[in-house]
């Protein structure tokens, strides 16, 4: 008989507000080591962050997302790392679900353990008896150092399959263990510097064909969460980070103002009309976009718990309300950056932090403007063609 890891019902936003002074204490060892400090990633190991996207047999949460997407946007308002960290993870244990059981439970059987993926198709994973002989260089594996199992997307070659990307092309995911991993330091940025999101190469190791899935591979573990679509929920994920960071930087320009005295005769910060409306609007689109964040993502939970078909209308609620959440979140923390004049410039201050984090977030394919364009198809009636639109 199978064992299944401890059962936790503690909701996800618990566990992030558990480890937000965790988060918090270690920023300046997590942006100068250029990776999470590793009490803080023992603490969100402990707290099993790192699984939620898992079935709750292995630890995860298996139940409403939008609760997954506040836990996001909490430790993002701590360090934006962290937050970003917890979700790739989620990606990275959301891959799982094609694994069949046995290889599911070999991979994730471990709560201290730590994840990594790369949906890019950087490598090559040539046929051969048994499985697959893999070999690549993938860019920006976010959490590459500290991670102990990588999911790794490659075009697939052999018995006249074609050797490059393009019609025809045939990509699989493949579950590698770190010792076939290779770090190749590349990580030397502004924003997130935190994630550690170096290159990596792999160099003819062998992987069995149970290790490789593709999107239409069968999902094992058939629950509402498992059928809950993985790239709208991703972005989803994405544009909870960055209201993370918008409220980080929205809340500390509040504390700046409650705190700064301006000597002489100037007014205080919070005496200028230029900052008192920033404060509003910052206020005012956060919880707008916030709000209509949840609401599609409630609407999608409805129909994974009846089992309904997604309409393409509902996917591009998520999708939009994720790509103008982040937008708008980036766009009000450069003006809260902005307006808050030479205090910005001080590393001190999360506004200084934020104004870098937030527009390494939204550098990310799950949340570039093309989603709106889909999301935009939908609503007049035409087909979505992105290829994780309904994924």
């Amino acid at each position: 008989m199978h064992e299944s890891l401890e059962i936790t019902t503690v909701l996800p936003t618990e566990a992030a507000k558990e480890i937000y002074s965790t988060a918090v204490t270690h920023r300046d060892v997590t942006e100068n080591s250029r990776r999470l400090a590793p009490e803080l990633v023992k603490h969100l190991a402990d707290t099993g962050l790192f699984r939620i996207g898992l079935p709750k047999f292995l630890g995860g949460w298996e139940d409403d997302p939008v609760e997954v997407l506040k836990a996001f946007e909490l430790i993002s308002s701590a360090e934006a790392a962290a937050g970003w960290s917890v979700w790739n993870n989620h990606l990275a244990c959301t891959f799982g679900r094609f694994l069949d059981e046995d290889s599911m439970r070999e991979i994730y059987k471990d709560s201290s353990h730590v994840y990594a993926n790369s949906a890019r198709p950087e490598g090559v994973a040539e046929i051969v008896p048994g499985g697959y002989k893999i070999n690549g260089r993938w860019t920006l594996v976010s959490g590459c150092e500290i991670s102990d199992w990588f999911a790794l997307r490659c075009l697939v070659t052999g018995e006249g399959l074609p050797k490059t990307l393009g019609p025809g092309a045939k990509l699989k995911l493949f579950f590698i263990p770190k010792d076939a991993v290779k770090v190749i330091d590349t990580w030397y940025v502004g924003g997130l510097r935190g994630t550690g999101s170096h290159d990596i190469k792999i160099e003819d190791h062998f992987v069995k064909e149970t290790y490789a899935v593709d999107f239409e591979s069968p999902v094992a573990i058939d629950n509402p969460y498992s059928r809950l679509p993985i790239g709208c929920y991703n972005s989803a994920g994405n544009a909870a980070i960055a209201l993370g960071i918008f409220k980080a930087a929205m809340d500390d320009l509040v504390k700046i103002c409650f705190e700064r005295v301006t000597p002489g005769k100037n007014p205080d910060l919070r005496d200028r009309e230029r900052i008192q409306s920033v404060v509003a609007r910052s206020k005012a689109m956060y919880k707008a976009m916030r709000g209509q964040l949840h609401n599609a993502m409630a609407v999608i939970w409805d129909d994974a718990q009846k089992g309904n078909e997604y309409s393409d209308e509902d996917l591009a609620d998520v999708w939009s309300s994720s790509v103008l959440a982040a937008e708008t979140s980036r766009t009000m923390v450069s003006e809260i950056y902005a307006a808050a004049g030479t205090v910005s410039l001080y590393t001190e201050n999360k506004i200084e932090r934020a104004h870098r984090d937030i527009h390494a977030v939204l550098q990310h394919g799950i949340i570039q403007p093309h989603w709106m364009n889909q999301a935009g198809m939908a609503y007049l009636g035409i087909k979505p063609k992105g290829a994780m639109f309904r994924i």
